[in-house]
């Protein structure tokens, strides 16, 4: 059979349908990049906020109009059944859990709907070439945060073995991916429930040969502490990306209380600190949810003095959305949408200042980075050592290193020019 994919929200589902498509491949089946050339839609799905999910259904609605085998994937599979069957009662659901049943449900469709031999697969066959592997190296959390819909979805922590994790690592190299991105709920707490922790994972990745990149994706604050020695040890490796996103949520004690999350504001400073103290140029990317139920005027103060005093690179920030099964859906003094969209407005113009400040500070560096996707109007973008995107006016290809020299910084991204091709390295 011949499978489109679509994938939202975090890079978790994205690694989840590379997964799928790859179960697929083994199958015999084909992967098209055309929806009118495909048997079967699967669409991974994101829950996270009320628009997300506004948007999943439009999508299913649009390919219950196809009159194609559909299948429904991601969080909203797995909290929101119910409602997508409501919209397309013949979707076959697919849970987070439970992704190698795709396969099964490939053979059951194949049963169903049977394949025009007239068509050429080899045609069809779409494996776009990218520079990024992205790796789930768990799924699911110890946390218990009050507003979050995905631990709902996700359920507790399910780590996969270090051996799984190298062996795709490998192969993915091996087909000419020079960016690795770890992903999960938390990275933190990988391994955890398998006897296993990240810094184990990291010292692996780095006995393997060859010059590429790994991205460590998000970490919270309370579970990083504890081996935040080993991981800051790790990031030595040059090929490790110096880049950490650790989320705050708020300024404000009693707002992070109410939240559920299980740390403090000296926390997540004290993490930061150490970061900045060992690598000064690290790039830290936080996450803000405004307008969480009972944030009084002061709180919001708080968050702004936050990111004021915190100076992040990356600023994630989230209006809070009420979802469903949630213990922050039922909460007292719900915030009026116009207040948090004048809170979220003036914090985006507060950083887009930080940023612009930062990048600005670059303008005349010369930086190595890795050609990782193409740009708008025939640029390029690399990533610098510490994830700074970097837009390029020349015409290089994809996955090669280049030395180039910063001549412009805007709010989101600096502009580069092409010195030189990094020689290639070789490492133990």
């Amino acid at each position: 059979m011949r499978f489109y994919f679509e994938s939202y929200g975090c890079t978790m589902n994205q690694g989840e349908a590379r997964q799928m498509e790859g179960i697929l491949k083994e199958k015999g089946h084909v992967i098209v990049d055309d929806i009118t050339q495909s048997d079967a839609l699967v669409l991974v799905t994101c829950t996270v906020i009320e628009t997300t999910e506004l948007k999943m259904k439009k999508r299913i609605r649009a390919y219950s109009k196809t009159r194609k085998s559909v299948v429904v994937a991601g969080c909203m599979a797995s909290v929101q059944e119910d409602q997508i069957l409501e919209l397309n009662p013949d979707a076959h659901i697919l849970v987070p859990q439970d992704l190698k049943r795709i396969g099964a449900i490939a053979d059951e469709l194949s049963k169903e709907r049977p394949i025009d031999g007239k068509a050429s697969t080899e045609s069809l066959d779409y494996d776009k070439k990218t520079t990024e592997a992205i790796i789930p190296i768990s799924s699911g959390c110890f946390g218990s945060c009050t507003y979050c819909i995905t631990k709902i979805a996700r359920g507790d922590l399910r780590s996969r073995p270090p051996e799984v994790l190298i062996k795709e690592i490998k192969e993915a190299l091996a087909k000419g991916n020079k960016e690795i991105r770890l992903t999960s709920q938390d990275n933190a707490i990988y391994g955890l429930d398998i006897n296993f922790n990240l810094p184990f994972l990291l010292n692996e990745i780095q006995k393997l040969r060859g010059d590429f990149r790994v991205r460590i994706g998000m970490m919270n604050p309370n579970n990083l502490i504890p081996i935040l020695d080993e991981v800051l040890n790790a990031y030595k490796d040059s090929r490790i990306y110096k880049f950490l996103h650790i989320p705050v949520q708020s300024g404000s004690e009693d707002v992070l209380k109410r939240m559920g999350r299980k740390y403090m504001i000296d926390d997540f400073f004290y993490v930061v600190n150490q970061a900045r103290k060992t690598f000064p140029n690290i790039t830290i990317s936080t996450d803000i949810i405004v307008g969480f139920p009972g944030e009084t005027d002061d709180d919001f103060t708080k968050t702004v003095q936050l990111v004021e005093k915190l100076k992040p690179n990356i600023l994630n920030i989230t209006r809070f959305s009420p979802r469903p099964k949630t213990i922050a859906m039922e909460m007292d003094h719900q915030i009026p949408s116009r207040i948090a969209k004048d809170r979220s407005r003036a914090i985006t113009k507060i950083h887009s200042d930080i940023s612009r400040n930062i990048n600005e500070g670059f303008v005349g560096k010369r930086e190595q980075i890795l050609v990782t996707e193409p740009g708008k109007n025939k640029t390029m973008m690399g990533r610098t050592d510490s994830y700074l995107p970097v837009v390029v006016e020349d015409d290089v290809a994809l996955s090669n290193f280049f030395e180039i020299e910063i001549i412009e910084a805007r709010d989101t991204y600096l502009m580069g020019r092409i010195l030189l091709r990094s020689p290639f390295f070789t490492y133990r």
